[in-house]
């Protein structure tokens, strides 16, 4: 028997192990999203398909999972080796609005966060992007 869950969380034959996430800030505040299947709270982030950069695919994956569609070119962070193989690409944006995302059925929650109040549980690479890159 095939769940829901399953096919919800299935991965395309063009995905490839790399995945990719914009951690976007406005007014010192980070966007995040309580993923469903982790119930960590992390960037809006996905599977970077094959021939896609990661930073277009970065982009993709955040209005895929927010309906937000950001302007600019995002900067990359870090690139981050994942326990189960791939790489995850962690990057960057700000922007002088705070958009409402409309969540996918990958996330429960969403907020703004500053550095000081993060929420928990967060998302390893998270955590270490934003002690590591913002002061």
């Amino acid at each position: 028997m095939i769940k829901l869950k399953d096919l919800l969380f299935e991965r395309s034959a063009n995905d490839s192990d790399d995945t990719g996430g914009v951690l976007y800030s406005c007014f010192n505040e980070f966007l995040l999203c309580l993923t469903a299947q982790s119930r960590q709270w992390n960037v809006p982030k996905g599977h970077i398909m094959i021939d896609e950069t990661p930073s277009k695919g970065s982009l993709r994956e955040f209005t895929e999972e927010t309906q937000i569609i950001l302007n600019g070119n995002p900067k990359l962070l870090e690139t981050f080796n994942k326990p189960d193989g791939g790489k995850m690409h962690m990057y960057a944006l700000e922007g002088e609005k705070r958009f409402v995302p409309r969540l996918d059925h990958e996330h429960v929650d969403w907020g703004y966060f500053s550095k000081d109040k993060l929420p928990s549980p967060l998302n390893e690479f998270v955590e270490i992007a934003i002690g590591k890159y913002y002061d």
